[in-house]
């Protein structure tokens, strides 16, 4: 009988079941927070496991009250007065005040506070309750005025996702406890309950409430059980100067949480993105509020389940369709694929709805995506197919780029002797016989003018052939670049007094740096003689050096029209010319600013530009002190 041998293993069937393991732990490296918080957010749009109960009344502070009754937010105290009247005339069980009232300025408002007060007082001696709602800036908790702080008050934070999870600035979670305080929603929910006959809501009641020690706080994922999108949304909103004059129907605010505070569209901050509107703030921070204690009285809250079983999931998930599709047809696997996908989600939907559980589902789906397309063999061979075209092609346009980069360096180098020649037989005959006709000195004047501008087209397309072919290198001298600008300033002088140009220089003392003089040289003169040419007639340029420990700058600014916003980010591309009425009459290439940022990059610095319309643009240059 022949001996068992490790030869006798066919090890190529185990090859899907490593390479998944391997994706798949290479995929666990990822958060896909992104994608996560597109997945999270469907699924709060469309959970049917929380229903609408019409038990919050949103009263608004906004533009259309304050036209109406002439005064501007937060109110005087006496309006506060007659609609807490009016509201508390309907019997509501409990009012949250998110308004900053100001501190009384006279002897009226302070009576009027008072008053406001003992109103206050009356609605919580008769089974009411009662909190104003803060918030928290720069200088800490935004309070109430001292007269009213014993009517007690709470933290009212909206909490969006800019440091954790997807960083969109969308709120999804709630502040349950800060620094030991329950915060105004727990609060208010937990009031509401007890009015209503149901236990009040302890942290540990709460599913998926958790501790955050940076912050000193208890946060918990909270489910919309409406819209909070303005004109969408089915909580009801009426505006303050309504309910002053008394209009609104009848039994509108009893047996009602009543949530008193700012809308206002002109104001930005009152309002936050939400999973209805991730793009646009467009649902108020009021609507946000009466969310979260909705969520709250019915204790609906979101329980994320651990990644670690979301991970063994997507595990198992993988090494499953690896051992499936590698047995079966291509299409019987892409059936099989496409049912795995929507049973994932299926469940994962039913589960956050009927128990409120937030299964993780990005690894898991890039799991089922990643190990079809690696193992249907259409895929497969298709993928080779195509990238064996891809390297094909790449070839040949290298080749090409090639004989076009020679093209041009001969052609340039070819170019440059018959202008040469152009340039010495105008300036030798301007000479001869210029003197005694002004005219014919004006046009070998011009013809020269025209040959040096040609010369430095072709000069750039060179350095350009150099750039693209890496066949540029640096001659690095120490040098004050102080100097390097004197002298390009001296020979811009002639240039600059034809437009009446004045050209101002504000240069501190500087060391000495290593610089590549030739090239620096044409940075510097490319950027004044920009500024000199785009600035207009009887205009200034002004020019400034300093440096401190780590860099040498150099600014320079005009007075020119400017450079729109959509043109500014991208000067610093080949052949980019900003389109306006100048970019007609002034010469160029398009390639002075694409040079000169890929010199000063050379040297290890960076430039930025900066520009106004109508103001001026101004260069920044910043190179290694050393």
């Amino acid at each position: 009988m022949r001996k068992f041998s490790f030869k006798d293993l066919d090890f190529s069937k185990l090859y899907p079941f490593i390479f998944t393991v391997i994706l798949v732990a290479i995929l666990f490296q990822y958060s896909f927070s992104n994608l996560e918080s597109v997945f999270y957010d469907l699924r709060v749009k469309y959970d049917f496991g929380i229903s609408f109960r019409d038990n919050i009344v949103i009263v608004t502070l906004d533009e259309e009250s304050d036209n109406f009754l002439g005064e501007s937010y937060p109110y005087t105290y006496a309006t506060h007065n007659r609609v807490l009247k009016r509201v508390l005339d309907e019997k509501p069980l409990v009012i949250n005040y998110l308004v900053q009232l100001d501190e009384p300025d006279s002897a009226r408002s302070e009576a009027n506070l008072n008053k406001l007060k003992a109103t206050i007082k009356d609605f919580v001696k008769t089974g009411g309750a009662f909190r104003f709602g803060t918030s928290l800036d720069a200088w800490g908790e935004q309070l109430p005025p001292e007269p009213l702080k014993d009517l007690g008050f709470s933290l009212a934070l909206i909490n969006v996702d800019n440091a954790s999870f997807a960083r969109d600035d969308v709120s999804r979670k709630a502040i349950l406890n800060h620094s030991g305080e329950d915060t105004l929603h727990l609060w208010t929910a937990n009031a509401y309950r007890r009015r209503i006959g149901r236990l009040p809501l302890k942290l540990n009641d709460i599913t998926g409430a958790y501790y955050v020690v940076e912050s000193d706080a208890t946060f918990v994922n909270f489910r919309y059980y409406t819209s909070t999108v303005e004109d969408t949304g089915r909580i009801k909103r009426i505006p303050f100067h309504r309910v002053v004059v008394g209009n609104f129907p009848k039994g509108l605010f009893k047996n009602k949480i009543v949530l008193f505070g700012p809308s206002y569209i002109s104001n930005a901050s009152d309002f936050v993105m939400t999973p209805y509107d991730r793009e646009k703030y467009s649902s108020s921070k009021m609507s946000v509020h009466g969310a979260i204690m909705q969520s709250l009285i019915q204790n609906k809250t979101i329980f994320q389940l651990p990644r670690a079983i979301s991970y063994f999931i997507s595990l198992i998930l993988g090494l499953v369709l690896a051992y499936v599709i590698n047995r079966i047809k291509p299409t019987r696997g892409l059936v099989f694929t496409v049912s795995t996908i929507v049973i994932v989600i299926l469940i994962s939907y039913l589960a956050f709805c009927l128990f409120g559980v937030w299964i993780y589902l990005s690894h898991i789906l890039l799991t089922i995506f990643v190990v079809y397309y690696i193992w249907v063999p259409f895929r497969a061979i298709g993928e080779y197919q195509r990238r064996y075209a891809i390297q094909e092609e790449t070839k040949l346009l290298k080749k090409v780029e090639n004989l076009k980069q020679n093209f041009i360096s001969l052609m340039s180098h070819d170019l440059k002797t018959p202008v040469a020649k152009i340039a010495g037989i105008a300036d030798v005959a301007m000479h001869k016989f210029g003197r005694s006709e002004p005219e014919v000195k004006h046009e070998f004047q011009r013809i020269i003018e025209a040959t040096k501008e040609l010369n430095k087209f072709i000069t750039s397309i060179l350095d350009l052939t150099k750039i693209e072919s890496r066949n540029i290198s640096l001659n690095k001298t120490s040098k004050d670049i102080n100097t390097i600008i004197d002298s390009v300033i001296d020979n811009l002088k002639f240039e600059a007094g034809q437009k009446n140009v004045k050209i101002d220089k504000e240069l501190s003392p500087l060391y000495p740096i290593q610089v590549d003089v030739i090239l620096i040289n044409r940075v510097i003169s490319n950027l004044i003689e920009n500024a000199i040419k785009y600035s207009g007639e009887n205009t200034s340029v002004h020019v400034r050096s300093w440096d401190d420990e780590q860099w040498v700058y150099l600014e320079i600014k005009d007075d020119g029209v400017g450079i729109p916003l959509e043109d500014l980010e991208n000067i610093f591309e080949k052949f980019y010319r900003v389109k306006n009425d100048q970019s007609h009459v002034i010469k160029g290439s398009g390639l002075g600013l694409y040079l000169v940022k890929y010199f000063v990059e050379l040297h290890g610095g960076t430039i930025e530009a900066s520009s106004k319309l109508g103001e001026g643009t101004t260069f920044t240059i910043k190179l290694i002190n050393e």
